[in-house]
């Protein structure tokens, strides 16, 4: 057999793979170039970078503010000077209403024994009222609200009462009358028992008339006691007030007589409020020196604030861009795993069909090579780096 026969089937086969193989279209999204984000730690260092922007500005105000605060304690200290002589002056005017307290406390004196000699004719009244409650005790303190007219109601209403019972008796000797009983035993039998009920029923509503008016009479007694109590309690209320207005007023009395006093303190204490006011004035002064300091550290924090945060920043960027060379570094692998797992059929094929052309005494073609992208690791990490040493240059010194 000829080698050209022998390999015929071999060539029908590297044919059928390689149209099946070059038809089929490649999905280069699979390998397609991905670019690693921006690291958390390199965002968090351009962010406190763009804060850092005017970061001395408070630190410029508080200065500005600690040197306004120091004039205006200078100035304070003048006014504390000025004011010492205001304060003698008071302390005239203090002494001179002592005489106007004393005034006052004999009018409240009086005016508490006007009310104490009111407290008689409260207890008189309250006598009154309780002598008349007593009268209204007792097992017969109802009859003075029983109606007058009770006895005129139950009289009518038993007259109608008898009236309306006439009309079952007539209706009893007709049913006699029907049955061929009327003047028998029977008819008897059932109008006395008829006569009975009635007289049952008349003293049962008698009894009920007078019932609710005794129960309306004894309410009413209860009532009228009760609001005597309550005028009683009244008129003690108003003595036991009167007794605190004649003590509310001598209090009164007492507290302007200490007014008195008080001011008698008062004006001692203005003129050594005017000593004071020569020792703040000297306080001042010696404040508005301190306030002076405060502008200097001020700047110091300022300078101090910057410098740390440019070492801060730095670190983070630093940190961020090997991080972020480190996820560039997985994706490029990621992406060449991709693109050789697409590829390797091709190459598979290519390294067949060479063979079967070198089996047949034929020069084999090029051999199938991959295409290689180049790795952006080291330009990533260069890049970051170069940005985090930016911004400690930045913010390495003072700015203002």
């Amino acid at each position: 057999m000829a080698i050209s026969e022998f390999l015929d089937p071999a060539i029908k086969d590297y044919a059928e793979q390689a149209k099946a193989t070059y038809s089929a279209p490649i999905n280069t999204s699979t390998f397609a170039q991905k670019v690693a984000p921006q690291d958390a730690l390199t965002t968090q260092a351009a962010g406190i970078a763009s804060q850092g922007v005017g970061s001395y500005a408070p630190y410029l105000q508080a200065a500005q503010q600690a040197q306004a605060t120091g004039a205006g304690a200078l100035g304070q200290s003048a006014a504390s000077i000025g004011g010492i002589g205001a304060n003698i002056g008071q302390a005239g005017t203090t002494l001179g209403g002592v005489g106007a307290n004393i005034g006052q406390a004999d009018a409240s004196l009086a005016n508490a024994q006007s009310a104490y000699g009111g407290l008689g004719a409260f207890q008189t009244a309250g006598g009154n009222i309780a002598q008349g409650a007593a009268g209204m005790t007792g097992a017969n303190a109802y009859q003075p609200f029983m109606s007058p007219y009770q006895q005129q109601v139950i009289d009518a209403t038993l007259s109608e009462f008898d009236r309306s019972r006439l009309g079952g008796q007539q209706q009893i000797r007709d049913q006699a009358v029907a049955s061929g009983n009327f003047g028998g035993g029977r008819e008897g039998a059932m109008m006395g028992q008829y006569n009975a009920d009635s007289l049952v029923d008349r003293s049962a509503l008698q009894a009920q008339m007078l019932q609710q008016g005794f129960g309306q009479a004894q309410q009413a007694a209860q009532q009228n006691f009760q609001n005597q109590s309550d005028l009683y309690g009244m008129q003690s209320n108003l003595f036991n007030q009167q007794a605190q207005m004649g003590g509310a007023q001598q209090g009164l009395a007492q507290s302007q007589l200490g007014q008195g006093a008080a001011r008698q303190s008062l004006a001692q204490s203005q003129l050594g409020q005017g000593d004071a006011l020569a020792r703040q004035a000297a306080a001042q002064q010696g404040l508005a020196g301190a306030y002076g300091n405060q502008m200097n550290q001020q700047f110091g924090l300022s300078d101090f604030d910057r410098t740390g945060m440019g070492q801060d920043i730095n670190a983070l960027g630093t940190l961020g861009a090997a991080n972020q060379a480190q996820v560039q570094a997985q994706l490029n692998a990621d992406r060449m795993n991709a693109q050789t797992a697409a590829y390797e059929p091709y190459g598979r094929l290519s390294q067949y069909g060479n063979t079967l052309t070198g089996l047949a005494g034929g020069v084999a073609g090029q051999q199938y090579q991959q295409e290689e992208a180049a790795d952006p690791y080291a330009s990533a990490l260069a890049g970051a780096t170069g940005v985090a040493g930016l911004f400690g240059q930045i913010y390495g010194g003072r700015r203002y």
